[in-house]
């Protein structure tokens, strides 16, 4: 008798570890995050998903290359600055205007410099010499956060590391981008302070390089978001992944994901661990992955 049931409870046991398999199986269909060799990253600001789909240089890159778009990307604050420390430091921090702020917790720099991995900032219009005034024209310093934290602002050589487009154009055109680049164009030529068809012109200026050049595009992830919408009714914001880990299709994802989502994703992209901020308790953006 004593077997027996300790038969029926094996079997009910393995039963119950098949019936979980597949429950798992079933709820987590897709592929984990890629491997990320290279990450171009390109911010814009402004820009609507709705807007941006119909622009003649985007859909050029969505019919003519593997990618993927998010239907349901948002950003995590009003603010543009807040947003901006979302995408790096996986916080906004409450922040609650553009003035200028200093932040001292680690960002994805940190991280980086820890795993040695290559990285720089191109900011458009970018004075240089670490210039940490609030900018003037077409150049922001609350559109740049790398800027605003401690650990650059003290770092001479970290802030070497953020540097104008013409560099940006140099790099691309002798073929020497760092593992990591973060493109971060003007206040007119993002969108911010124009309309979608300015950021589409910018992003064929600097994509058409990069995409028509077949053997770097394999190992290269380019991926195009939005910092900041102009209001919180406004449609979701554009936010686009191109080339190397992406599936050979064009792929349109109607998950939710915000500005966490996309740093955790690019995280586990790279293996950097995370910042035990929002990045650490947000899922990564899957389902176009290879």
């Amino acid at each position: 008798m004593k077997s027996k049931l300790m038969h029926i409870m094996s079997t009910f046991f393995l039963l119950c570890a098949v019936c979980l398999n597949q429950a798992g199986a079933q709820t987590n269909p897709s592929a984990p995050v890629a491997s990320l060799k290279k990450v171009i990253w390109i911010w814009l600001e402004n820009t609507s998903y709705s807007d941006m789909i119909t622009q003649k240089y985007v859909n050029t890159i969505w019919s003519s290359y593997p990618a993927a778009r998010l239907s349901q990307y948002s950003p995590v604050s009003a603010v543009t600055q807040a947003n901006a420390f979302a995408l790096i430091a996986g916080n906004d921090f409450g922040v609650k205007d553009n003035n200028l702020t200093r932040i001292t917790a680690p960002t994805i720099i940190n991280l980086l410099e820890s795993k040695n991995i290559p990285w720089k900032v191109y900011a458009d219009s970018f004075p240089g010499s670490c210039y940490l005034m609030a900018g003037t024209t077409d150049y922001k310093r609350y559109r740049v956060p790398f800027l605003s934290s401690s650990s650059i602002q003290s770092d001479r050589f970290l802030c070497s590391k953020i540097v104008s487009f013409k560099m940006l154009m140099d790099d691309i055109k002798y073929g020497t981008l760092p593992q990591v680049s973060f493109v971060i164009p003007g206040l007119i030529s993002s969108g911010a302070t124009s309309d979608p068809e300015t950021a589409d012109a910018e992003l064929k200026s600097i994509l058409d390089p990069v995409l028509t050049n077949e053997a770097n595009l394999q190992d290269t992830t380019i991926i195009i978001s939005t910092i900041n919408t102009k209001d919180a009714a406004q449609p979701p914001a554009f936010t686009l992944f191109v080339g190397n880990g992406v599936k050979d299709e064009q792929i349109t994802i109607d998950t939710s994901a915000n500005h966490y989502n996309l740093l955790r994703t690019i995280e586990l992209g790279l293996q950097l661990g995370h910042l035990n901020q929002n990045d650490a308790k947000a899922d990564p953006i899957l389902g176009f992955w290879k």
